[in-house]
């Protein structure tokens, strides 16, 4: 058949078929829009560039981004120093006529200490769930006790004072709790649970008498004697106790890169356990083998708090310094001595502190 198309002019096929993008390429495989050729020849039988088959680029589409989701939990872990400064405080009555009450006093004071500690702390962001905690061991030196025994009317027939040489100190607290955070004006506040374990080792040398209210007859010897040297171990005080916590704690970011912490624990009921070394009356006609008196309370209570001021050096570490309180007593409970530990006496106080700076260096992730 004869072609009887103008010369010049497009193929029919070509001034109207569709054009399609290349799929092998990744393309989607939409038609673009067809630009139809001028029907009407110019007389010059030439083809223009206007009149030439145009095909347009598919439009580009956006790259689509996958948010991503935030991270279920959230840790912060790290590592502290504490110095401290520690009182233990112990007094019992004996319930015999003609003995005061209390009968007996021990003061130990001025212990410091030196421990340190991990912590961490890890949250769990769609619940609001946190549980945290830290450990911690040390040593401590430093101090005296100070022993008084007291007949009624609280006369006192003996006053001593003994060198604290120290010995050791370890903890551990572990807690539950559920938090509310406000990220844009940069604070959380929570309450939680936990549980407090605290145990102390104290250690005395040398004995000196001090001044009573009869002269010294009880030692046989005038105040301000030395009577047992420093070289000569006396006291040996090992008090542990078991704490239950509840308590608050929160977050503040007052400045960009600053931020301060804290919490406050009250403990409703806590239990102590005290073995008490009397090692100048281990004979067996005495208090026997050490430990030779065992003080017991389940009636204990006190208050736990800490406080810190951190600066973030970058996003992912802060360094930090604050301050601890740990105070916990018992007014009543048992006091027994060897070497048979049959009977018991009233424990009337057992009083134990401990406070001090904190420095602390943890990342964040």
């Amino acid at each position: 058949m004869r072609d009887t198309r103008p010369a010049g002019a497009a193929p029919a096929e070509a001034n109207w078929g569709p054009a399609w993008p290349n799929v092998s390429d990744g393309a989607d495989p939409v038609p673009a829009d067809p630009v139809p050729a001028d029907p009407a020849p110019r007389a010059t039988g030439a083809i223009s560039s206007a009149s030439a088959p145009v095909t347009k680029a598919p439009p580009m589409r956006p790259a689509y981004v996958v948010p991503m989701a935030p991270a279920p939990f959230k840790v912060d872990v790290g590592a502290r120093y504490w110095y401290s400064t520690g009182k233990v405080d112990f007094g019992f009555r004996n319930g015999v006529a003609g003995y005061g009450d209390p009968t007996s006093t021990l003061d130990w004071t001025g212990m410091h200490g030196h421990s340190g500690e991990a912590f961490a702390r890890i949250s769990h962001q769609p619940t609001r769930l946190f549980v945290k905690g830290v450990i911690g061991a040390g040593t401590l030196d430093g101090g005296t006790i100070v022993d008084r025994d007291f007949f009624a009317g609280q006369w006192k027939f003996s006053d001593t004072t003994s060198t604290v040489t120290g010995d050791s100190l370890r903890y551990g607290i572990v807690d539950v709790g559920w938090s509310f955070d406000v990220p844009k004006a940069g604070w959380r506040v929570g309450g939680f649970v936990g549980y407090h374990y605290w145990n102390e080792k104290l250690g005395a040398s040398g004995l000196i008498t001090n001044p009573d209210d009869f002269g010294g007859a009880y030692w046989g010897v005038p105040a301000g004697t030395r009577f047992a040297s420093d070289a000569t171990a006396v006291f040996v005080y090992e008090p542990t106790w078991h704490a239950l916590r509840l308590g608050i704690d929160g977050r503040w970011e007052f400045l960009p890169g600053w931020s301060v912490s804290g919490e406050v624990a009250w403990v409703p009921i806590a239990s102590v356990e005290n073995k008490d070394s009397h090692l100048l009356r281990q004979g067996m006609n005495d208090l026997g083998p050490a430990p030779n008196v065992i003080s017991r309370s389940s009636r204990g209570f006190g208050v736990e708090a800490e406080l810190f001021v951190h600066y973030a050096v970058t996003p992912f570490l802060e360094i930090g310094v604050g301050g601890r309180y740990w105070g916990l007593d018992a007014d009543t409970g048992t006091v027994t001595f060897g070497p048979s530990f049959a009977g018991s006496y009233d424990l009337t106080k057992f009083e134990q502190q401990r406070y001090g700076l904190l420095l602390e260096a943890k990342g964040r992730f």
